[in-house]
């Protein structure tokens, strides 16, 4: 199941826009994909420090969202 999606501006350097539009344009997977990707990643790796089993919590990360 699908969760309600909040839109939020993030600020990216120029190589990384450059970078990201690239794989998004060759991959035909939305940018967004990408950065949630990246952000589930993130909150992963920390999960520890915010006391909380991140995989438990949010069961089936973007990618899977968008079938891949």
């Amino acid at each position: 199941m699908s969760q309600t999606k909040i839109a939020r501006t993030i600020y990216i350097n120029s190589v990384q826009v450059e970078a990201l539009k690239r794989l998004s344009e060759k991959t035909k997977v939305p940018q967004a994909v990408y950065v949630r990707e990246a952000l589930d990643m993130v909150l992963e790796k920390y999960s520890e420090q915010l006391k909380f089993d991140f995989k438990e919590v949010f069961k089936g990360s973007s990618i899977k969202e968008f079938g891949l």
